[in-house]
């Protein structure tokens, strides 16, 4: 449906856009539209982004019951030239990224799920297992940005965060392709006006229900129960040869049909020799819109995964097979937990999933290893950090002395990117640029110059960076040696945590409070055994590597009582803090491939394995490299080298 245009070609404001409507004849057909105060007046365009591989997964996970170590042979899987892909961002840009890489029409099927509950609505648990017990984390507000935002002016705000994405989508999908989105009742009707005038109603197929039979309900209250979810299905375009598969399911119970035969024109019942009319038994019948299937809850412990929102396996690959073929390409950019790329994985369906939430990444990651799927890659869009600074209107040059600011310093004039400590005028704060690492070099050059600074120098240094290099300890603690007393000792290396992008344009930057509300943790540390080898042939040499150490300075736990606690149980015991670990065995200093991989039974107080091992053949030099997350979300990174000429 067509918006309306000034002289100028421009889109209308909604007050101009009114005006404009009641000047419509009377009896003007399809006029209706969604309209309200802030709708988006421009379509979002394509952006040049590139996307960077974060690491390649080729499933091989230790199996954790029988404590035994996989051992297959890397090469054995291969990654495809148009590998599946997971992608940490927000989809927004990701979108615009996929368009302007020449995606545009080639996406065969759609599904999302968009957060639409009201409120701060985190859907992940804030409760992390450490041995026995559980405790409740600090959330960062990155991980509820999403959610606070798209809500906090009610069903305006959704709907300016849904409408550019919706447009986006259309522009995706392939005129033969087929668009789901789940919506509940409170949000649908809503929803259901924007896709009419972004797919056209021409090409609405259908209002899927999904009856969810086995939800328990609160009798206590005053309202009839929920038990159904609705799925709009659009294609997008009727008049094309779009796919679609006739369901059949069996019923509950057969039932006898009349068989029918065609003489000289006439339909007439078949009879038999005794002249009764013949019958056959029919036990399944064609699937429509109402579908009934359970809904996940804690007794379902295959799948479930404490997810507030989490969809069935099954529910999605219904989709699947009712409008894609093998080898299609799926898209779902409100990836939660990764149940589309479960569902795509087992219909043999090539898929693109994306979500701004690193927790969502970790999880779906996770989730794929143990369905031991074909491999795929983790990406983020290069000068990401760059871009979301650029979308909250700041320049890179502010953006500086607002991070500054926000950790609780005050930003120099005569040093870019330097502050002094409210607190402590003795310590130095700096802050790393948006689009690269700190590297172990760096942090010498800046610890050299904060010793000798001003004259007097500093006595304590922090650097405030959104990543490090790996093997930056090493690389520092060797440098640091060497530099001996012309470096200042006292250097802390911190996080810029995701939550600054919500304060970037804040009236209230620079307050004691703000500073005090955000948290800038240390990164972790990380230490690795030296490769242990063994030869077992003349070609071939096992080799072992052990976390020798593995230490969180600190624990964002919500309730700090709990901190010395949890201190003494990793002290004991540090593999207790590890989610997952991975390890390339021949790491290339460019992409980091997962060839092996140990994660945590979240059910389960046991910690995961510290040892790994592989066999490698002789004759070369390898690179081994090693990345750990832990149940907060941090993670690290460490290389080790190994001569096996």
């Amino acid at each position: 449906m067509a918006q309306y245009t000034n002289s100028a070609g421009e889109p209308l404001a909604v007050q101009e856009e009114r005006k404009e409507y009641g000047k419509e004849k009377p009896k003007a057909k399809d006029t209706a539209r969604l309209i309200w105060a802030s709708k988006p007046r421009r379509e979002p365009s394509a952006k040049d982004l590139e996307f960077q591989t974060a690491e390649e997964v080729y499933p091989n996970i230790v199996d954790l019951e029988d404590k035994k170590l996989s051992s297959f042979v890397p090469e054995e899987k291969e990654i495809s030239e148009q590998p599946n892909r997971l992608i940490w961002g927000d989809n927004l840009l990701v979108m615009q990224a996929l368009l302007a890489q020449g995606y545009e029409g080639q996406i065969d099927l759609i599904y999302i799920d968009p957060p639409f509950n009201t409120g701060e609505n985190f859907n992940f648990k804030n409760e992390i297992k450490i041995g026995e017990k559980e405790y409740e984390k600090e959330l960062p507000i990155a991980e509820r940005l999403t959610y606070t935002d798209t809500w906090s002016r009610g069903k305006d705000s959704f709907l300016d965060m849904l409408y550019p994405r919706l447009q986006l989508l259309h522009k995706l999908l392939s005129d033969n392709g087929s668009f789901f989105i789940h919506v509940d009742v409170k949000i649908g009707p809503y929803v259901r006006i924007l896709l009419d005038e972004l797919f056209g109603e021409a090409n609405f197929q259908n209002e899927i229900v999904w009856y969810y039979y086995n939800k328990l309900h609160d009798s206590r209250k005053k309202i009839l129960p929920k038990a159904f979810d609705v799925i709009y299905y659009y294609v997008k375009n009727k008049k094309s040869d779009y796919t679609y598969h006739r369901l059949e399911e069996k019923r509950d119970k057969p039932v006898k049909k009349l068989k029918y035969k065609k003489v000289g024109g006439v339909i007439q019942n078949v009879r038999g020799e005794d002249g009764k009319v013949e019958t056959y038994v029919r036990d399944m019948r064609t699937v429509d819109n109402v579908w009934r299937l359970r809904c996940l809850q804690p007794a379902n412990k295959k799948e479930w995964i404490d997810f507030a929102t989490q969809k069935p396996v099954d529910l999605i690959e219904k989709i699947l097979r009712l409008a894609s073929n093998e080898g299609d390409l799926v898209l779902d950019v409100f990836d939660g937990t990764g149940t589309t790329a479960i569902a795509c994985e087992r219909q043999k369906r090539r898929w693109i999933l994306s979500d701004i939430s690193k927790t969502a990444i970790q999880i779906t990651r996770s989730r794929l290893v143990k369905e031991n799927s074909n491999p795929f890659i983790i990406q983020n869009l290069g000068n990401y950090q760059r871009q979301l600074i650029y979308a909250r209107e700041i320049k890179i040059k502010e953006m500086y002395d607002i991070i500054l600011k926000i950790y609780g310093a005050t930003p120099r004039k005569d040093w870019h990117g330097f502050g002094i400590s409210k607190e402590d005028n003795k310590t130095l704060i700096y802050v790393c640029e948006p689009d690269r690492p700190m590297t172990g070099r760096k942090a010498i050059e800046l610890a050299k110059a904060a010793k000798t600074a001003d004259g007097k120098g500093y006595k304590k240094l922090v650097i405030l960076a959104w990543d490090y290099e790996y093997d930056f300890d090493d690389i520092y603690k060797r440098l640091a040696k060497s530099a001996r007393k012309g470096v200042v000792k006292d250097v802390e290396f911190k996080i810029i945590p995701s939550d600054v992008y919500k304060y970037l344009r804040s009236t209230k930057v620079g307050d004691l409070e703000l500073a005090n509300k955000i948290t800038f943790y240390q990164k972790p540390y990380l230490r690795l055994s030296e490769p242990q080898t063994k030869s077992i042939n003349p070609n071939e040499v096992k080799v072992e590597i052990k976390i020798e150490r593995y230490v969180v300075m600190d624990i964002p736990v919500k309730d700090e009582s709990k901190r010395p606690e949890i201190e003494k149980m990793l002290h004991k015991n540090f593999a207790n803090m590890i989610d997952y670990w991975t390890v390339d065995w021949d790491y290339d200093g460019k992409v980091f491939k997962s060839t092996w991989q140990a994660i945590k039974n979240r059910k389960s107080s046991d910690p995961v394995p510290v040892l790994a091992d592989t066999v490698l053949k002789k004759g070369k030099k390898y690179t081994i490299a090693v990345r750990v997350v832990d149940v907060f979300g941090n993670d690290a990174s460490m290389t080790k080298e190994i001569n096996l000429r």
